[in-house]
């Protein structure tokens, strides 16, 4: 494909090697992705065996089609639907986002929020205690 006109396309497009090593986007794919030189970078981790599958078709296979988490350029998780297909070794793969209303957040912030909640709700039954305590001392 012409790297003038892959520049263009109104959706997130790579053009890469069988390693993942990115060789041209289109212009809108920063919009959507952090700065990369290789697609493995903005995989979620636990994607990555079904982006290996993508990535292992013969060349001038069929085009595939997996749903993969990928970070966006927010630092945020999202949801997309990507496809690849492969022509003379290189991968031309386009990835559209798929709309929900949940928002997946790097593992690590989630399992911060998570310790939080509990931490607040034994300070909240902490606190309950003692002013249980105190009220009674009042009477």
């Amino acid at each position: 494909m012409n790297t003038s006109r892959t520049k263009w396309l109104p959706v997130p497009y790579f053009q890469l090697n069988q390693e993942g090593t990115i060789l041209n986007v289109s212009h809108i794919t920063h919009s959507y992705f952090p700065p990369t030189s290789n697609i493995w970078t903005i995989i979620y981790k636990e994607d990555r065996n079904k982006a290996i599958v993508m990535f292992s078709q013969s060349p001038n296979s069929h085009p595939i089609t997996k749903q993969l988490i990928l970070q966006t350029s927010n630092k945020l998780f999202g949801n997309f639907k990507c496809t690849i297909q492969w022509k003379d070794g290189i991968g031309h793969l386009v990835c559209t986002e798929v709309k929900s209303s949940k928002v997946l957040a790097p593992l690590s912030i989630q399992n911060s929020l998570v310790n939080t909640q509990k931490r607040l709700e034994e300070s909240e039954k902490h606190l309950t205690k003692v002013a249980k305590i105190v009220s009674i001392k009042k009477h």
